[in-house]
């Protein structure tokens, strides 16, 4: 589970978000869209498999993402905080939940 917190000192004072920090609408298209990319998938390390692993795992048609961080809830966070910040949005808090109990954040 993802979860994103938006925050701003002001509001919208114009326009379809007037009085809104985001239309949440788009902010939970773009959550979705970003934790869609991960669903289903095995996530590694690069370079932390030898190469005859990656070899067989991409045989048996494993949807296989490589990022460039140990794929922690801490690290996800971050990542995410940070890809989110890049989409524009004023992300104040960013938490993944690695069960419904256990969750990582990061943010203010």
């Amino acid at each position: 589970k993802l979860e994103v917190t938006v925050s701003s000192e002001e509001l919208v004072r114009e326009g379809q978000i007037r009085g809104m920090i985001v239309d949440f609408g788009e902010l939970k298209k773009d959550v979705k869209n970003l934790a869609d990319e991960f669903d289903h998938c095995l996530i590694i390390e690069k370079g932390t498999l030898k190469e005859k692993t990656m070899e067989v795992l991409t045989e048996e048609e494993f949807k296989i993402i490589q990022v460039d961080f140990r794929p922690t809830a801490e690290n996800f966070a971050r990542y995410f905080y940070e890809r989110m910040q890049k989409a524009g949005y004023k992300v104040s808090l960013v938490k993944v939940y690695e069960t419904p109990n256990n969750m990582a954040g990061y943010g203010e």
